[in-house]
């Protein structure tokens, strides 16, 4: 399997086998194109990989006539942030975020600040397969810049959103595992900016991962007993990327990466009520403190971009899914979970109460989640037999097939980030999910072939 995936707002792949530098090169041409020759920063995680994907993005785009403004080791939010604060045509993270090591990526972000929308994301991948390139002149090669003054502006305006007198009166002892990623010193010096205490764990950006990089509560078991082991308020795992975030109780409990939205949603709508946008993919909880506050849930395709977009359409006043990233609509237009920490930090501060307590507010759900490795054509077929098994309870096909029950959902798609298809069942009792998740995934493997 040729393990390469292109989206409207990203291409990923393995590197040395898919995503190569010839073809990071030719992207880099396109988005360049793109953005008219403007200026585009850049930035990249800690990947072996990373440094020389580099190279291709920034001859890419230097060729094409754009200045880059090159803000090296840094988080895809903080590229965003950059791009609206400079008053940049466009940025480009250089990150693989969740995915293991050997994967690397390009998150294409526009001048709003946001990833590629569908329809821009289209322009992009129109102009990379004609290879129409804006090619510069000897004379008209673009510069290679930095600005050294964006990462304190970055952390003013994550602060300046925040209600920093209480959490500082708190005084909150975290731990915070941010994985060898890009994120350990801008996170560093917001934490002590907010009167936070922390042990850090996995913070040397070395690229070589203590483990998975996706902050799942399967991936947290060392983060969750050091945050048990040294009484601290709460634990969180930031994703390489900076763009998820997992959290772990006092008590040394690690949260499903579910539990993001629903806390951030908590502590959100306290302050500023309105919509909250979501995708099909994740868990009810968010409903129920949606629904608890006087609020709506919009749900809408997978993906970040897609929630975002909706997101600014609709007025909402946060967009998250349920793999811990989540946006503060208006403040952030990216996921950004330095951002999704310090509004949990600031609930738990106004509250007086745990994380725990938080927690225990919200109505549980069981949930189950599965990805089968299967290439993008066989997927299309699953998809369309469970189309038909499910017919007569009207599954939506928007994205993928989602089925509907009073008590349960499940939701069968095919990976945007990855070769695979995912399977995830909600219901309110364990017995339930576990018989819907079975019949669906036994139904999958049965269309596939798999014994």
């Amino acid at each position: 399997m040729r393990q390469l995936k292109i989206g409207t707002s990203s291409v990923r792949g393995v590197v040395g086998e898919a995503l190569t530098p010839a073809l990071v090169v030719n992207f880099a041409s396109a988005f360049g194109t793109w953005c008219d020759g403007g200026p585009v920063v850049i930035g990249r995680d800690t990947r072996g990989s990373s440094a020389m994907l580099r190279a291709a993005v920034t001859a890419g785009l230097l060729a094409t006539g754009c200045e880059v403004i090159d803000l090296g080791v840094c988080s895809t939010p903080l590229v965003a942030f950059a791009v609206r604060e400079l008053g940049a045509e466009g940025g480009l993270s250089i990150t693989g975020s969740h995915n293991d090591a050997a994967w690397n990526a390009l998150k294409f972000v526009g001048s709003g600040g946001a990833l590629l929308n569908t329809a821009k994301g289209e322009e992009l991948l129109d102009i990379y397969h004609t290879s129409d390139f804006r090619l510069a002149t000897w004379d008209r090669v673009g510069p290679v810049t930095g600005d050294g003054q964006v990462v304190a502006r970055y952390l003013e305006h994550l602060l300046a959103a925040l209600d920093v007198t209480a959490i500082r009166q708190r005084q909150p002892k975290v731990v915070v595992d941010f994985c060898n990623g890009a994120v350990g010193a801008v996170a560093r010096r917001f934490l002590e900016a907010l009167g936070c205490s922390l042990t850090a764990l996995n913070e040397e950006p070395s690229g070589t991962f203590a483990h998975p990089p996706a902050p799942s509560a399967a991936n947290m078991a060392p983060l969750a007993e050091e945050v048990r082991r040294s009484g601290a308020d709460l634990g969180a795992a930031i994703n390489v990327d900076g763009d998820r975030l997992g959290f772990a109780t006092g008590a040394g409990l690690a949260l499903s990466e579910e539990y993001g939205l629903p806390l951030a949603a908590m502590a959100r709508l306290r302050r500023r009520p309105g919509p909250v946008v979501t995708n099909y993919s994740t868990s009810g909880m968010v409903d129920a403190v949606a629904q608890a506050a006087g609020q709506r849930v919009v749900r809408t395709v997978v993906g970040e971009n897609h929630v975002v977009d909706r997101g600014v359409a609709v007025g909402a006043v946060l967009a998250g899914e349920g793999n811990g990233g989540v946006a503060v609509l208006p403040t952030s237009t990216t996921f950004d979970g330095l951002l999704t920490l310090g509004v949990v930090l600031e609930e738990l501060a106004v509250s007086g109460g745990t994380l725990q307590a938080l927690v225990d507010r919200i109505p549980p759900r069981s949930m189950r989640k599965r990805g089968l490795g299967c290439p993008p054509n066989v997927a299309y077929r699953v998809l369309e037999a469970l189309r038909v098994r499910y017919a007569e309870l009207n599954p939506d096909g928007s994205d993928g097939v989602r089925v509907t029950w009073p008590d349960a959902w499940l939701h069968v798609r095919a990976s945007n980030t990855e070769p695979l298809l995912r399977i995830i069942a909600e219901a309110t009792t364990p017995a339930r999910c576990q018989t819907v998740f079975v019949e669906a995934l036994d139904a999958a493997e049965r269309e596939m072939g798999t014994p």
